[in-house]
């Protein structure tokens, strides 16, 4: 996968929630990826935080995406409209609380709509509960340090090895990726990239 080049798309700077919801209404339909330049906590009064942004984003139908130092003071972070796919547990749980509180847009209801009728809402429900495939199971018997590398790894990490397995689109590629899993589980690895 090539490097993301940030001059390849334009980027907005945002110094509090309101703006961001603003922003968000009159660009949800008509941007497919932007920077989102907001402040570090270190600038309390522009500062916007993690949980400000995904309900923003989630209620209009966008996903964060990479995050990067811009300076000191500020990051900048890639959000897109949400393609059609998967939902995690928690942007689940995140999406049903904002339409509960009355502030999901039409744009997040037709993404979870779509997510639905593609049988997309659910799709990692296994991965989400770290269930681990038979067949990454089977390799990981096979060599106790990889089964116990793999165990005493943190769940953040074992969710995101199972949703890059559980993505692969092709059988090729998912026997790429196990094998990449079971040889860094034995040599007490992290994957370096997924």
């Amino acid at each position: 996968m090539g490097a993301i080049k940030t001059e390849n798309f334009s980027s907005v700077e945002i110094t509090n929630e309101q703006d961001l919801w603003i922003w968000l209404s009159n660009n949800f339909g008509s941007q497919e990826s932007v920077w989102l330049i907001t402040y570090k906590k270190s600038t309390p009064q522009k500062y916007l935080s993690r949980e400000q942004v995904l309900d923003a984003l989630i209620a209009y139908g966008w996903i964060d995406g990479i995050r990067r130092k811009l300076d000191d003071q500020r990051t900048m972070q890639l959000i897109s409209q949400r393609k059609t796919q998967s939902w995690s547990a928690t942007y689940k749980q995140r999406a049903e609380r904002l339409v509960a509180a009355g502030r999901m847009q039409p744009a997040g209801r037709d993404a979870i709509t779509q997510s639905k009728r593609l049988g997309l809402w659910d799709v990692m429900q296994d991965v989400d509960a770290l269930v681990v495939p038979d067949d990454l199971q089977i390799l990981l018997d096979k060599n106790p340090t990889a089964a116990t590398y793999f165990e005493t790894c943190p769940p953040s990490y074992k969710r995101n090895v199972l949703r890059w397995l559980k993505s692969a689109k092709t059988e090729r590629t998912r026997q790429k990726r196990l094998h990449s899993i079971f040889t860094e589980c034995k040599a007490e690895n992290r994957i370096p990239q997924m």
